[in-house]
């Protein structure tokens, strides 16, 4: 019976002894220790924890480079902005002190269109297709050129309109004024009409929304005609209403150096780690036309320029003044965003080594651990085949000698 053992007994040592090489073999190779679950369960699942963490840290690595970068774009933007409006004071102070004639003033004015423009180029930074200061609206321009009147194309369901022209239920006719700086935003609900709409724009001059005189008429052509009668305002509209159609600024009825903000007040986050979210927008009317109001400053010093004493002169430049205050102080939280992004970056840096060095722990090995039990399992396999080699062939008739 015990001759008869040996045989099985000697091929499971065998396998055991290829099977050891074979690790060796292959942890030298690969540079690890655990290929496989049944290598060392209680590692495979912590490995796949921490390779969890490490995807995490991965992700928001990605989102806080991605939102570092958008925010620098708009902190450079900032920075023009802050440069513009000093400019912008330097010649307010200029014209006011008595002593430029009528054609140097016209001449700043001029001066200042042109760094109006380039703040309103400012104000539509965009970064990767986004604007940066649109609020959550962030796919088109934030701030468009104002104009007095808009008229809708005849609406389908009714030609001519009429007061009386009902309006499509869950549409958005929006006013943007420039003057004010905010917007009226109307949803129509079933049995709505165009005289609803009228109330509702003029609940919004009321409120402060729209300035005084801005009004809905339906025009001797069956349109609807939004306007404001004030030559010094502006406004922008826009509808979904198919009874209304489209909205069209009329021609020649734009107002110099006004623009309105079409952007919301929305703000879109991100999240840059386990219990970190940041804001990766800044709404346009927080920072241009809240506070000091730095577009509606601008235009006012313009004007002034153009046709105003030189006291209306120093206080459209003390306005200009107060508006760089106010983003001055709207740059604050975004330069301590910078700064948490900055050392959140640092640390996930530092986090991701901590879980590669864990990970290595886990299931690597060194190389030369790898080499030693490489020569122990050729050693060992070596002594198993010749031991094999003597007792394999050995038979009964063997022992019975």
């Amino acid at each position: 019976m015990r001759v008869t053992n040996m045989v099985p007994a000697m091929q499971y040592a065998m396998q055991q002894s290829q099977q050891a090489l074979s690790t060796a073999l292959q942890q030298v190779s690969t540079g690890l220790r655990v290929s496989q679950l049944s290598d060392d369960p209680s590692a495979s699942a912590n490995m796949v924890t921490s390779l969890s963490a490490s995807a995490s840290v991965d992700q928001f690595t990605t989102n806080t480079s991605a939102v570092t970068s958008l925010m620098q774009t708009a902190d450079s933007a900032f920075s023009s902005v802050v440069t513009s409006l000093n400019s912008a004071i330097t010649i307010g102070t200029e014209g006011a002190n008595g002593t430029e004639s009528a054609a140097n003033r016209q001449a700043l004015a001029l001066q200042l269109q042109g760094i109006l423009q380039a703040v309103i180029g400012q104000a539509n930074t965009a970064y990767q297709g986004a604007f940066v200061f649109a609020g959550s609206a962030s796919t088109m321009p934030p701030f468009v050129a104002a104009s007095t009147t808009y008229t809708s194309a005849q609406g389908s369901a009714a030609s001519p309109l009429a007061v009386t022209t009902g309006l499509t239920a869950g549409s958005v006719t929006s006013i943007s004024d420039a003057t004010t700086g905010k917007t009226m935003v109307f949803k129509a609900a079933a049995g709505d009409t165009v005289a609803t709409l009228q109330t509702a724009i003029g609940d919004a001059v009321a409120a402060g929304t729209l300035s005084a005189g801005t009004a809905a008429t339906i025009n001797g052509t069956g349109q609807l005609e939004i306007a404001t009668n004030n030559s010094a305002n502006g406004i922008v509209v826009s509808s979904n209403d198919a009874a209304l159609g489209a909205m069209t600024a009329t021609a020649g009825s734009e107002v110099a150096n006004a623009y309105a903000y079409v952007g919301n007040s929305g703000v879109n986050s991100v999240q840059v780690g386990d219990a970190m979210s940041v804001a990766t927008n800044v709404p346009g009317d927080q920072l241009f036309l809240s506070g000091g109001n730095v577009i509606g400053s601008m235009g006012g010093l313009i004007s002034a320029l153009q046709s105003g004493t030189t006291t209306d002169i120093g206080a459209a430049t003390s306005a200009i003044s107060a508006a760089l205050t106010h983003v001055t102080q709207q740059r604050v939280p975004l330069d301590n965003t910078l700064s948490q992004l900055n050392s959140q970056q640092t640390y996930l840096g530092q986090e991701k080594i901590t879980l590669t060095t864990q990970q290595n722990s886990l299931v690597g090995i060194s190389l030369a651990e790898a080499a030693t039990n490489l020569s122990q399992a050729e050693l060992t396999n070596n002594a198993t085949l010749a031991a094999a080699a003597k007792s394999m062939p050995q038979t009964l008739l063997d022992y019975l000698k």
